[in-house]
């Protein structure tokens, strides 16, 4: 058995990469979107091709919208989760492995691990990157027992945090977990001139160059909690700051954003600015990143903003602690309410000098959080794992000659 992870504490542990050369891997996500999930699965394929394996990501279902990008196909043409789409995904996924085989399978997400715990044979070694925590102590009998099934399909799992894997535990699950961080390719964040973005996208919505400006980067669902981020702005600007809220993204709770706005009289204040595939502008540009989620692993954006050198201000939610050093590079707020978030804004606008000190040092924090250093760690865990299969595994699951030979077999 391999040891299991530690809980992340600061920068990520560099690894030595193991061989992946030939390893044939498999990602499946969710949707057919660039959100946060599916953004990590495709940086990761290309980083571990750029390892020597051979990468491909596909998608289980279409944006909620009905629509698909064009590097991540979509199993099934419909934008609706339910029995129907899994049972037409997952033998979709049995034809498409049967002429491209894959000798790892790596399910970014529950919905994705339901797929992969199911179509994929076990002539591949499958793995489950967790994201969210699991609710298990609000389950009935019936769906524990369901997802007891799921993870003990795993061979591997690759969670977030030390709660994750308490969870996957608590579920029956034996085989080993690693703790591997979140991660983002830096490039399109790092090189981003923060007083170029913040002109660009102050004349783009039209408020003075002075005025404070506040980031929300997101899907607009229940878990983000998109509409506090209006009830924040709400509480600064009634402290004196004549500030404005930008919202980057969609989703299900726009209807619900956009009542808010209207219910506190703030549709000067706000703009919304739908879905972006350029949050690096954004975050640039904004003087505090927000992130008001009710529950989160270790939440992307906030290294998406301190790439930018956005210092961000977020509820104390997941693993957020690993990534934003709070009083450092931002401010974690104990609570989740949304007056407290504002006072800390607030207390960061009337002081320039901190908020600048902090934008650096969320640049500096957010400079181990890379997809390259997530790739190396991913490489190492696979070699370790197909090593281990190729030991203990009856005669279907022994890998090909060429990958015996890879693996020193």
């Amino acid at each position: 058995m391999l040891s299991h992870g530690r809980a992340l504490k600061g920068a990520p542990t560099l690894e030595v990469v193991r061989p992946v050369a030939g390893l044939r891997v498999l990602h499946l996500v969710t949707r057919s979107h660039r959100r946060g999930a599916e953004v990590v699965a495709i940086e990761l394929a290309a980083a571990l091709d750029d390892l020597g394996s051979t990468n491909e990501v596909l998608a289980i279902a279409l944006a909620q919208d009905g629509k698909a990008i064009a590097d991540l196909p979509a199993l099934v043409s419909s934008s609706r989760l339910g029995p129907l789409t899994y049972i037409r995904s997952c033998w979709r996924v049995r034809r498409h492995l049967a002429k491209h085989p894959a000798d790892l399978v790596l399910a970014h997400g529950g919905w994705a691990a339901i797929v992969t715990a199911f179509a994929v044979p076990s002539s591949s070694v499958r793995v489950w990157q967790r994201i969210l925590g699991l609710p298990i102590e609000g389950w009935g009998e019936l769906r524990r027992r369901a997802w007891r099934t799921v993870a003990r399909r795993f061979d591997g799992v690759v969670s977030l945090t030390s709660d994750m894997e308490s969870e996957m535990r608590t579920l029956g699950y034996e085989g080993p977990v690693w703790l591997i961080a979140n991660a983002r390719d830096p490039e399109r964040f790092s090189c981003v001139s923060r007083s170029e973005a913040s002109s660009t996208l102050r004349n783009e919505i039209g408020i003075d160059a002075k005025a404070p400006l506040l980031g929300f980067v997101g899907h607009l669902v229940d878990q983000k909690q998109p509409e506090l981020a209006v009830d924040v702005l709400a509480y600064v600007r009634h402290q004196g700051h004549n500030a404005h809220l930008v919202i980057a993204g969609d989703g299900p709770r726009r209807a619900v954003v956009e009542r808010r706005i209207v219910e506190l009289r703030l549709t000067e204040s706000v703009t919304m600015l739908g879905h972006r595939d350029d949050p690096e502008l954004i975050f640039a540009a904004a003087d505090i990143a927000l992130i008001t989620s009710r529950a989160e692993g270790i939440p992307g954006v906030a290294i998406e903003a301190q790439m930018a050198g956005c210092p961000v201000v977020t509820f104390a939610v997941g693993a957020v602690g690993d990534v934003v050093r709070n009083g450092v590079s931002g401010v974690i707020i104990e609570r989740p309410e949304a007056c407290l978030m504002a006072k800390r804004i607030s207390a960061l606008l009337d002081d320039p000098a901190t908020l600048h000190a902090m934008g650096q040092s969320a640049s500096a924090m957010a400079a181990v959080f890379t997809t390259a250093n997530s790739a190396a760690a991913y490489a190492a865990r696979f070699a370790e794992m197909l090593a281990e299969v190729t030991e203990d595994a009856p005669p279907s699951r022994t890998p090909t000659a060429e990958r015996a030979a890879l693996l020193g077999r």
